[in-house]
């Protein structure tokens, strides 16, 4: 048994293994089917299982918005290069809301991962703010921006945050 001191001193691998320790004796001998290590484990099992579904399920709408095949979609990473030569060529209808052909944009899911981002980037935030909003406007893709600067669109303004 571990005592509070030890988990102080920062011994990460320690603390894992207690957390580890605590899942496992969730499982109680009335299971009875199976001891705690195989039960954590086929829990873990499962959430991979739900993992790999998410990404599957993530992959078919990238095709539909898209117009990639399931094979290219699965084959390909989303942030490479070879995705940002082909919005820069104008096979996906999209463009870049910064420098460089940083901060693609070419879905919903693209505006809001920009957006989110834009902070950690060197580039003026507000330069990549408004390219993000005139990229979205342009392409129809405004749903992906957050919910205030969808409100302040709608007011009439330039969607821009008050500073």
């Amino acid at each position: 048994m571990m005592n509070n001191h030890s988990l102080l001193l920062g011994d990460a691998a320690a603390i894992n293994q207690t957390k580890r320790q605590k899942r496992m004796e969730l499982v109680t001998a009335r299971d009875g089917y199976a001891d705690s290590k195989t039960a954590y484990d086929e829990m873990m099992e499962r959430k991979r299982m739900r993992g790999a579904e998410h990404r599957e399920i993530k992959l078919s709408h990238y095709e539909e918005r898209a117009g990639l095949t399931f094979d290219e979609c699965n084959s390909m990473n989303f942030a490479d290069a070879e995705l940002r030569r082909q919005i820069k060529s104008g096979e996906i209808k999209g463009g870049f809301a910064g420098d460089g052909m940083s901060f693609p944009i070419w879905t919903p899911e693209s505006v809001n991962d920009a957006w989110r981002s834009v902070g950690r980037s060197k580039q003026p935030t507000e330069k990549i703010q408004k390219n993000i909003i005139r990229l979205a406007r342009k392409f129809n893709l405004t749903s992906g921006l957050p919910k205030a600067v969808r409100q302040r669109m709608k007011k009439g303004g330039s969607g821009m945050p008050e500073n």
